[in-house]
């Protein structure tokens, strides 16, 4: 989480709207990918059970992403990444990607 940002919290229902606390409304994907362009730390958690549904969310932010073109993923970075998960190396996954990008 960033030092001057502070940590916006959404959370989802379980008929998938998304709910900003900060704000008190309701929020859309689109606003979610506009608030973490602009810098701010995001968290999504399940509102019925606390589980934390952000990588979840920024999954699908990346699919409508991509659905919508030009492609930022490369179809062979895709594919591997699926080769990963049940792969022994699944558990590195998460920090070698961290590491590489300065996070």
């Amino acid at each position: 989480m960033s030092e001057t940002t502070p940590l916006r919290l959404i959370k989802r229902y379980g008929n998938r709207k998304l709910y900003d606390t900060s704000e008190s409304r309701y929020i859309t994907l689109d606003e979610i990918a506009r608030l973490v362009r602009s810098g701010n730390d995001v968290k999504v958690i399940d509102n019925e059970n606390g589980d934390d549904m952000t990588a979840i969310t920024c999954a699908q932010i990346i699919l409508e992403e991509e659905m919508r073109g030009p492609h930022l993923l490369p179809v062979n970075f895709l594919r591997q990444l699926i080769r990963f998960y049940g792969d022994e190396l699944q558990a590195m996954v998460p920090a070698f990607l961290e590491y590489s990008i300065g996070q």
